[in-house]
Order: structure tokens, then sequence, then C-alpha cells
């Protein structure tokens, strides 16, 4: 019956990760398929992921994207641009910014881009990460100049774009208005061309935006917004540039409008979502740890009422395989990201747990890297099982036990075991009749799908192999 049981909850425990790993990888693909530059952006300023349109925008693959820092494709003076805003939302002033640029694209040329960036906190209200997304406004930057030095362009631009298009003069009054805006706003170009800026418009913000044209400067406006005119809402995304004449006096402006209501109802259910998700994750690591520190507070109360020597020692073993197993969600827990582990971490936690008085440990891992859940666990275990045995077989000398991680080419991990003890003489005895042994080569063999060498050396030497898997 309790076979049964575990049976039961092993597959719930199996269906909820499955799902999981459905969602997520749901949330994965919004991601990367959004039609417009998305990144997330650490807030030193280190790009963490990136998706293909941010790739394709800026000219370089979301690889050579992850192992950069945004300045380092910014133009030398915009450097300071949007760094005043971002202390103010890690301050905690405002929740969100967006901020105009240049970059450079791979191929040399110089990119304008719009980034709109919104905080993502941890639980306690520590900042995680910015949610950035980008789009290229270089053409609207370019048509820009061309309105300026040919009317005839101005025309062309203005009936045929797929963007509202609004002109108001000097004094803020709407001069010129496309059928773009008037069908966006649900009213008519003539109610438009009745509005001026400094007296109708009811919103501050983009009253504001339309006087920060009008001081020869660019306004932005993003936001909600109820048409005067029409009194359709929507959700809207606004610049506003100056204009100026042959004296370099600002003689009025041009709005550019876009309705972005239903890219902003999928941004909030993206962030809601993946907010959702990282606290289910959590939640069910915190569970799977605790369920497993039960079972090990279980067997240290069968050990300590335990009086056969034999019978201790093997739950003692047991005990140490779920530590390993436990570790890793305790990790996760606390982990920034919920699929992979810091092979250091993890390492040096559960050698911690593993001290012994005759053992001393030399730890060297070359590389920092990650691995996922399952070679986490199954890796843990084999280490826990080599050092079982290796203090098993020398009982009464001291043990000096080598650990070296390295990460070859091909993506591929190798550990070097050794200790300094008596050795093996009978390496295919050992392996046949061991349980440990046994455990060792199947769950390098068959779960990490690796090779394992015995050495012929001093004291006991195995090598294991085995290819990471993110």
């Amino acid at each position: 019956m309790a076979s049964s049981k575990k049976t039961k909850s092993s597959e719930s425990l199996s269906s909820l990760n499955s799902e999981l790993e459905q969602s997520h990888s749901e949330l994965l693909q919004i991601f990367e398929l959004s039609s417009i530059g998305m990144a997330m952006v650490s807030p030193n300023g280190k790009w963490i992921n990136a998706n293909k349109h941010l790739s394709e925008i800026l000219g370089y693959s979301v690889k050579e994207l992850l192992s950069m820092n945004f300045n380092d494709i910014t133009h030398p003076e915009d450097q300071a641009i949007g760094t005043d805003k971002i202390r103010e939302v890690l301050e905690g002033k405002i929740e969100q910014f967006e901020i105009e640029k240049r970059y450079f694209h791979k191929s040399g040329r110089i990119i304008h881009v719009a980034i709109n960036s919104s905080l993502i906190r941890h639980l306690d209200g520590s900042p995680k990460y910015f949610i950035s997304q980008t789009k290229d406004i270089t053409a609207f930057k370019n048509s820009l100049e061309a309105l300026r030095v040919s009317e005839e362009k101005l025309r062309l631009l203005f009936e045929n774009a797929p963007v509202g298009i609004t002109h108001f003069d000097s004094n803020g009054n709407i001069t010129m208005a496309n059928q773009t805006i008037a069908d966006m706003l649900g009213s008519s170009v003539e109610k438009i061309l009745a509005i001026n800026t400094r007296t109708n418009i009811a919103n501050n913000k983009q009253r504001e935006a339309f006087e920060a044209a009008l001081n020869g400067k660019i306004g932005h406006f993003e936001g909600e917004y109820t048409s005067i005119t029409g009194g359709k809402t929507s959700y809207l995304k606004a610049i506003y540039a100056p204009l100026f004449d042959k004296e370099k006096k600002v003689g009025g402006g041009i709005g550019i409008t876009e309705n972005i209501t239903e890219g902003k109802l999928q941004e909030k259910k993206l962030i809601q979502s993946l907010h959702e998700k990282e606290l289910l994750l959590k939640e069910v690591y915190h569970r799977v740890k605790n369920n497993l520190q039960t079972i090990i507070s279980l067997i240290n109360i069968q050990i300590n009422e335990a009086s056969n020597e034999e019978l201790i020692d093997g739950m003692q073993e047991i005990k140490n395989r779920l530590f390993a197993m436990a570790k890793v969600h305790e990790v996760l827990c606390k982990s920034e990201t919920f699929v992979s582990i810091s092979l250091t971490s993890y390492i040096t936690d559960l050698l911690d747990n593993l001290l012994h008085p005759q053992v001393k440990y030399n730890l060297n891992i070359a590389t920092e890297v990650t691995l996922n859940v399952d070679q986490t666990n199954s890796l843990g275990i084999i280490i826990n099982e080599l050092i079982t045995n290796s203090i098993k077989h020398n009982l009464g000398h001291d043990v000096i036990i080598s650990l070296n991680f390295e990460l070859m080419e091909e993506n591929k991990m190798r550990l070097n075991y050794l200790d300094n003890g008596i050795g093996i003489t009978n390496s295919k005895g050992l392996i046949s009749s061991s349980l440990g042994m046994n455990l060792i080569s199947l769950l390098a063999e068959d779960q990490l799908d690796g090779r394992l060498t015995l050495l012929d050396d001093t004291g006991f030497h195995i090598l294991l192999e085995f290819e990471v898997q993110h």
C-alpha cells in the first residue's frame, strides 16, 4: 500500500512538472515570437536573454548579445541616456520608463531605437531584471529630416503611413491629421483640426508631451487615452517632435501615434504569467525539499534508535543520497532561475554535508557551469557514493579526496575523482558486487549518458565524462 501511494505521488509530481515545463515553453515562445525586440537585462546593463527580433534589429546573434553589455554598442554621446531613469526605477520612484538612444548595428551603421523598460522584482522586493521592449525607429528619425526638406515626401508619408500623424503649429493648433489617427480616436479629421494642444488636451501627460515638442525637445506619451472628439478609449503610444524653421526656431511639431492596446494587454498577461509560474515553481521545489528533509529526519530517528551497526550504516547511506537530491531543490529555491543550478554552489554545499574527521577535500572547478535538475541529481548521488566508498574502504586512515571538474570542448564535463586510499585491486569485481558502484555506473551511463573509467593509479581514481545539458 505504501509503495502504491509513493508511486501515485511520484506520478502526480511528474505530471505537475510536465505541465510546468509546457507552460514555461509556451512563455518562451511568446517571448521569442514577439513582433517587437524584447530582452531581459540585469540592473548592471548585461543582457540576460533576448529574442530573435532584437537580434535582427541589432544585427548580432542572440548568443553574441548575451556576452555583451548594452553600452558596448551604444553611441558614445548616448552613454548617459536613461541612467537617471534606471536609478529612479530601482529606487521605486517610477515603475517604467522609455528612452531613445543610438546603437551601432553589427555592420557599423547607426540605428535609433526606442526602449521601454519595466523592472521585475524578487518576492522580497529586490531588483531581479528589467524587461525591455526595443523598437527600431531609425526610419522614423530619417523621415523627420525628410519631412523638413521635402513637401512631397511629407505628403506621401502622411497619406500612406500606417500610424497616426498630426502636425501642429507653434501655437499648438493642430493643422494636419491623417485618417489613421482619426480612426484610432474614433473621430474625424475635421474635429481633430479644431483642437489646440495647449488649451483643449485634457490628459496632462499628453499635453506635457506636446509642450516638450513646442519647446524644441522630443515629447513622449504612453497611456490610456480617451478621445475628446470621439470618446473612444485606447492605449496609445506617441512621439512628438519639434519642427524648426530656417532660423532654427520651433515652427511647430509633428506627432506619430500608435495604438498599442493589444500589445499592452499581451505584455501585462506575459509579465503576470511569468510571475505566477515563478511562484508556482518555487513552491513545488520548496515542498519537494521539505518532504525529502522530513524523510531524512525520520531516518535520523531510526538511526538513533537502532543498535545494529550494519543497519545504521545502510540507513546513513540512504540519508546521504536523499540529502544530495534535497540539496538540488534547496538551491533552486534560492536561485534566480528555476531550470539550472550552479555547479560550484551545489558541490560546495554537498561536501559541507559530507564532512568527516578523517577526510579532507580538495575541490577544483576550472570553469563555472550550470546543470539542469536531472543532471545535478544524478551527479550529486554519484559523488555521494564515491565519497562513501572512499571512507568505507579506508576506515582508520586519513583520506584526501580530490574532485577536479573541467569543461572540455563540445560542452563536455570531465570529473576526475581521486583519493589517496588503499585503492582497488579488482575493479571489475567491485563494480559487479558493490551496490554503490553499481548505482554509480547506472547513473553515469543511463542518466548522464556519460562514460565512467576506473584508472589504474595510486589510491582510487575514477574518471567521469558527460555532456552538459542546459
